[in-house]
């Protein structure tokens, strides 16, 4: 047995209750990660009225040519620290707010056990005034362990001024601040946290922008490596946070498209806010104080149109790691962004990545939220979670039937924009694929389908250009093109076979047109809670009466003819192709 494991003990018989050096060693396995660990150096820094954050990794490749952060510096120009007060900053369990309520820190832990988390060695400078040394105190665990091996106490020296390393001059203020220096840094090679430097670096940018979001959006400039934060909000309300940046950019991108297509100049345009909208802002009362809860529903342009919730400006705008998630603000830092299991209802939904939800609450709760000396892992509980769940029950339900609207109006107008069949023709393009090919002997000249489709714009009064341009791209592919139109005459459908393609024009000024299939169509677009059920049953009957009538119509059709079996292939053809249509196409909105 080593001197650690087996103190000497004194006169008195007593032995240390804690080894020290091994205690420091168990206390690098903290559960933090490199944004929590950073983010507990910075809450000091804002509590010393810091104005500007620096952070900077540095990277270097060890003797077998792996690259791994090897150093962590991050400075700021608070309001420094005073010898004392440097003096006890590395000690566990010393803070000047111990157990305030009204600070975010509390415990005197976090920024000791978050650097040795990662790093083996840890340098402090700082100044409390602007013309005064820096003043320098320093831990290093590897020193220590010997130290105690050989029987000596581990404690600090008083501090004194010393040189800072030439390549870290630059981070420091001019006047007052502090500069802390994790070294030895043992835990952040590629491969580790992430693939390599550039995503840990994206990581901490993302993570730190979100947690203090608050301090960035009231002016307090945080650099990772000389790039600015920019506040990430996830209730969308903030103005020029990074959902803005994001949309503005994609706007920017599609306007300058639009005028290269039309052949116009860029101009230079306004940046605008894109604001969520407040679902609910309730606050619960618990014991004395009281906790905020929020709900939002992002904005329109974040929305869109179902099934975009995964593409390129999802992914920039973080929706999928929004999904379901619960911002906790603990003093205006958030603490915890995560899920909280069983307190969304019906439990977390896809729709769920397009709203934001944010409880923020003041130190006096920690015990209903759990807090820990490591700021994370909260999860309500007690009468709180309880509050918590009723709420978001009512709030949740009402976003995802916004959500679901504004997909069911998007998609309308889509159809509207693109013609009263289009979702329906489009879907039809592909299931053509499974049926056999038309028998129709096609003779048509190029020049003579082209004819066709230009009358057909015609027909559906496309009189701009670049309308009629984009219309005859659209429908160039598409095996059938079914579109209303008015034609004088009794007859209701009329058809062209001609460059492969099977041209449908249905007659709008047909009784069946005007009588049966407008009234359901104009019910179909109405949302689903303004159609009473007694104008569904009448629909429904009304319906079941047209095609029951269009049937009969067919069958009148083929006896006036003298031979009307010659129709049979048309009708077995007619009903086969009807089955796999309805296998294939359904639910088109």
């Amino acid at each position: 047995m080593n001197a650690i494991l087996k103190p000497m003990p004194n006169e008195t018989g007593r032995i240390p209750m804690m080894n020290t050096g091994q205690a420091l060693l168990s206390l690098r396995d903290s559960g933090y990660d490199l944004p929590t660990a950073i983010g507990e150096v910075l809450d000091n820094s804002i509590e010393a009225r810091a104005n500007r954050i620096r952070i900077r990794l540095d990277q270097a490749a060890d003797a077998r040519g792996k690259k791994h952060v090897h150093r962590i510096a991050i400075s700021d120009d608070g309001n420094g620290m005073d010898l004392d007060t440097l003096h006890h900053y590395l000690v566990i369990g010393f803070s000047t707010r111990y157990m305030h309520k009204d600070t975010i820190g509390k415990y005197g832990v976090g920024a000791k056990f978050a650097a040795l988390n990662f790093g083996r060695r840890i340098d402090v400078w700082s100044r409390d005034t602007a013309d005064g040394a820096w003043l320098h105190t320093e831990f290093d665990l590897e020193n220590a362990i010997k130290l105690e091996q050989q029987g000596q106490p581990i404690g600090l020296d008083v501090p004194c001024a010393a040189s800072i390393p030439p390549d870290l001059q630059e981070l420091l203020p001019s006047g007052t601040g502090t500069l802390v220096v994790w070294s030895r840094v043992d835990r952040l090679e590629e491969g580790r946290l992430a693939a390599d430097f550039n995503g840990l670096r994206l990581e901490l940018e993302k993570e730190l922008s979100r947690i203090f979001r608050s301090f960035i959006e009231g002016g307090i400039a945080i650099e990772v490596n000389d790039k600015p934060l920019i506040a990430f909000d996830p209730l969308m309300l903030m103005r020029n946070a990074w959902h803005d940046h994001v949309l503005n950019k994609y706007a920017a991108k599609a306007r300058a498209d639009q005028k290269k297509k039309v052949g116009k100049r860029g101009v230079q345009e306004l940046q605008q806010h894109y604001e969520a909208e407040l679902i609910l802002d309730e606050q619960i009362k618990i014991s004395r104080s009281v906790a905020r809860l929020r709900v939002t529903l992002y904005p329109k342009e974040v929305l869109r149109k179902r099934g975009m919730g995964g593409d390129e400006l999802a992914k920039e705008l973080r929706l999928r790691e929004n999904q379901g998630s619960l911002s906790f603000m603990r003093l205006n830092r958030e603490v915890s962004y995560t899920n909280v299991p069983r307190i969304l209802p019906d439990g977390v939904q896809k729709p769920d990545r397009f709203i934001g939800i944010e409880v923020a609450f003041k130190p006096d709760l920690d015990d209903f939220f759990g807090i820990r000396n490591v700021k994370r892992g909260v999860e309500p509980h007690g009468e709180l979670r309880i509050r918590i769940r009723e709420l978001l029950e009512k709030a949740i339900s009402q976003a995802r039937k916004k959500i679901d609207e504004q997909w069911d109006k998007v998609a309308r107008e889509e159809h509207e924009n693109d013609g009263e069949h289009a979702a329906v023709t489009a879907a039809v393009k592909d299931v053509d694929l499974l049926m056999p090919k038309g028998r129709v002997e096609d003779t048509a000249t190029p020049e003579q389908v082209e004819e066709v489709l230009e009358d057909l714009a015609n027909d559906l009064g496309y009189d701009k250009e670049e309308d009629r341009r984009e219309y005859l791209e659209r429908i160039r592919e598409l095996p059938f093109i079914l579109e209303t139109v008015s034609f004088p005459g009794s007859t209701f459908i009329h058809t062209q076979h001609v460059g492969g393609q099977v041209i449908i024009r249905l007659n709008k000024r047909h009784p069946f047109y005007r009588d049966m299939w407008t009234p359901i169509r104009e019910l179909a677009e109405r949302e689903p809670g303004a159609v009473s059920g007694e104008e569904a049953t009448r629909a429904a009957r009304r319906a079941l009466e047209a095609l029951q009538l269009l049937v009969i119509a067919y069958g009148k059709a083929e006896s006036m003819d003298l031979n009307p079996s010659r129709y049979d292939d048309l009708t077995m053809y007619w009903g086969q192709f009807l089955a796999t249509l309805m296998n294939k196409v359904k639910d088109i909105r």
